[in-house]
Order: structure tokens, then sequence, then C-alpha cells
């Protein structure tokens, strides 16, 4: 494997991780506004979305790990 596809690699899970997240944080404010229109029933509603932490997925801590892996295997390879 050489530099090149390394760093394609390193791109690849970096940014597939990064969307991944991005969906997840979008359902939640999607739950939230869903809430909010329910609010004619309850009468309540958060005033913030539920947002899991950072790492709590655990799709996007591996492919991150894995972008930066491959990041690092590429720049050690000469």
């Amino acid at each position: 494997m050489d530099k090149k596809l390394c760093y394609i690699f390193s791109a690849v899970f970096i940014i597939a991780g990064s969307i991944i997240y991005t969906f997840e944080r979008a359902i939640s404010y999607f739950v939230w506004i869903g809430e909010m229109n329910a609010a004619s029933i309850t009468g309540s509603f958060p005033s913030q979305p539920e947002l899991n932490p950072l790492f709590s997925n655990a799709f996007f801590l591996i492919f991150i790990l894995l972008g930066l892996a491959f990041f690092v295997f590429g720049y050690k390879k000469n």
C-alpha cells in the first residue's frame, strides 16, 4: 500500500465518520422539532434538543480512529 492510497483511505474514513456524526445530530434536532409540534397535546417540551456526547456512537469512533491510523501509517511510509 503506497502513501497516496493511505491518505485517500484516511480522508474517506474521516469524512464517513463526520457524516455519521452530522446525521446523528440532525436526527436529534428533527426529534426535538417533533416534540415541539406535539406540545399542543402534552403542554410542554424541552427547551434544548437532547444531543449525545461526541464519542457515544461506536461507528463514529471506529471510523475516526481508522482514518487517523491510515494517516499515521501513510506518514511513516517512505
